[in-house]
């Protein structure tokens, strides 16, 4: 019987001659070519793993998916909004969802004392003043609300016209002393409430 032994092939005239590996490779590899007409056998290392095949774990598979998402992912599409798992991912809550915190969730005192209180600086406030005052806020936010601790050493304290105050408070919190005003804004008024004077 004749046996036919090609260690070159070139396709049609004209065409690219290769040199073909001498080995018959491995179960599994394929042949590649070094751009120079050299035929080799080799690995193909684009492998697809299950979860429970043995060649991937679930944590494998979490920290693949995460670090892509990390480094793939940009929320500059236009138009894209992201969904709750996208923002789960990067630990930023969804406001128009439920949330539930697992973490503090608090705003910083804001020290103010002259008396006019910013919204957007926070909802919380301090107010030690050292001259007359009057009680005003800035960038009213329908339904925000808080505390001022009023620490008062007898300034006189007045009310702005969207500043909504009973008849004894202005003259409470006038007197020397320690205060808790609690406020609730609609948006556009401010209405206030106070606590008797701290010891």
């Amino acid at each position: 019987m004749a046996t036919l032994i090609i260690d070159k092939i070139k396709g049609g005239s004209g065409g690219v001659e290769l040199s073909i590996p001498t080995t018959d490779g491995s179960l599994g590899q394929l042949i590649k070519t070094d751009g120079n007409g050299n035929l080799s056998w080799t690995t193909d290392t684009n492998t697809t793993y299950s979860v429970g095949d043995g060649g991937l774990t679930t944590n494998d598979l979490t920290n693949t998916l995460k670090a892509n998402y990390d480094t793939g992912y940009s929320h500059s599409q236009a138009g894209h909004a992201p969904s709750g798992a996208e923002a789960n991912a990067a630990n930023t809550a969804i406001t128009t969802a439920d949330q539930s915190w697992t973490g503090s969730q608090r705003g910083t005192t804001v020290v103010d004392n002259d008396g006019s209180f910013d919204m957007n600086g926070g909802n919380n406030f301090k107010c030690t003043p050292t001259g007359a005052i009057t009680l005003t806020f800035t960038n009213i936010t329908n339904g925000q609300s808080g505390f001022i601790l009023l620490v008062n050493s007898g300034q006189t304290v007045s009310a702005h016209a969207n500043t909504k105050v009973d008849a004894n408070l202005l003259a409470t919190v006038t007197a020397a002393g320690t205060y808790l005003v609690s406020y609730f804004s609609d948006g556009t008024n401010v209405y206030l409430t106070n606590s008797a004077v701290y010891a």
